[in-house]
């Protein structure tokens, strides 16, 4: 059975002081995970910058990451006195290992940039493009257009499913099947074992992600079904993860 992707969410996560920053997906690097996992955003001159917030504090004003160039973004420090990051930066600095990468959008334009950077750098067979769960767009508006841009690039639908746990309805296997979308995101407290055999008899993969302790991550490690795992697991503690995944999938 292949072993569960172990992703650095926003870098080293919990173990470094500062998200997003350069030194901290270093750090989960050195750690050893699999793949990357952020968030990405436009500039007002259509750069990728990766923040989960789309505001910044710029001479003490707030302002939208999308009204300020990239230059203007570059003044910006954060509390370890780092810049804020564009896409390049990240796939300058690791895009010739083997690392993945995984990025959460909230609107297509967002994406499209994404695409046309990765077949620049011909990196497209290691990204991914997520929709978040708290993003109410259909699939269908959300993807078409990105699906329209390149044939090939990797689609994360995050399902929401209210507040009970993901049911079947809450799936759209008909739409993910259209568009080529390969992989189910959700949220571990909202899983269960029964989902997760559906996701995987219908030739789908699945992630979970806010997996932060320790006991939930070995019950997801161990959990298999019919030779196959949960396919990855997004975690603000990277290092604890990989530790358990060499005592528990080796």
């Amino acid at each position: 059975m292949n072993r569960t992707i172990v992703w650095g969410h926003r870098g080293a996560g919990f173990r470094h002081p500062v998200e997003n920053s350069m030194s901290s997906f270093r750090k989960a690097v050195e750690m050893g995970v699999d793949g990357l996992k952020t968030e990405a955003q436009l500039s007002k001159d259509g750069e990728v910058i990766l923040s989960f917030y789309n505001q910044v504090k710029l001479n003490g004003v707030s302002a939208k990451i999308s009204d300020l160039t990239v230059e203007e973004i570059k003044k910006v420090r954060l509390e370890n006195n780092e810049q804020i990051l564009t896409i390049r930066e990240i796939f300058d600095e690791f895009g010739k290992s083997d690392l993945i990468f995984n990025f959460d959008i909230r609107e297509a334009p967002v994406g499209v940039k994404i695409i046309e950077v990765g077949e620049e750098l011909s990196l497209i067979d290691r990204i991914e493009i997520a929709k978040p769960a708290i993003v109410f767009t259909s699939l269908e508006d959300f993807f078409r257009p990105l699906r329209e841009k390149n044939e090939k690039i990797h689609f994360v639908n995050s399902v929401f499913g209210g507040y009970f746990n993901i049911s079947e309805k809450d799936l759209e296997f008909d739409v993910m099947e259209e568009l080529n979308i390969e992989v189910y995101n959700i949220q571990h407290y909202k899983s269960s074992f029964e989902i997760f055999k559906l996701i995987k008899d219908s030739g789908y993969k699945c992630y979970l992600w806010g997996v932060l302790f320790k006991h939930f991550m070995e019950k997801y490690l161990k959990m298999n079904y019919d030779e196959a795992r949960i396919d990855g697991i997004f975690t603000n503690y990277p290092d604890t993860l990989l530790k358990l995944r060499n005592e528990i999938q080796s």
